[in-house]
């Protein structure tokens, strides 16, 4: 049975669906955006939106004992692809190496909403 994957320190899902899932050794996190939990709000800036998505995903991974090191795949859309070199670069200081497989792609998102960032986590078994 999937363990639900939930924080205080990420934004509610919002809609009827569940923030993460853990399923045996994988984790896989619903499309995470820069909404800034503690205040509700989103910027109007690519990198911190990047920067603040990967701090909900990061609150999410850390619930179910993981890190972005556990990250395998992330899916990335965008709401412009003409910010795509910002992106890029925000992207990159957030993930060390070896980093996850991605896919990005352009698609109309919620107001406000430049990037939302979906990934897969995998538990290493040592």
């Amino acid at each position: 049975m999937p363990r639900v994957i939930a924080s205080p320190h990420g934004p509610p899902p919002g809609g009827p669906y569940s923030a993460g899932l853990e399923v045996g050794s994988w984790v896989f996190l619903a499309g995470q955006g820069g909404v800034d939990p503690a205040t509700g709000t989103l910027s109007d800036d690519i990198e911190t939106q990047v920067e603040q998505a990967f701090a909900n995903i990061s609150a999410l991974l850390a619930e179910a004992g993981l890190s972005t090191s556990d990250i395998v795949s992330c899916l990335v859309h965008l709401s412009d692809l003409s910010l795509f070199p910002r992106f890029n670069a925000a992207y990159e200081r957030q993930l060390p190496e070896p980093r996850p497989v991605r896919t990005t792609v352009g698609a109309p998102l919620l107001a406000g909403m430049l990037v939302e960032i979906t990934v897969v986590a995998h538990r290493s078994e040592t």
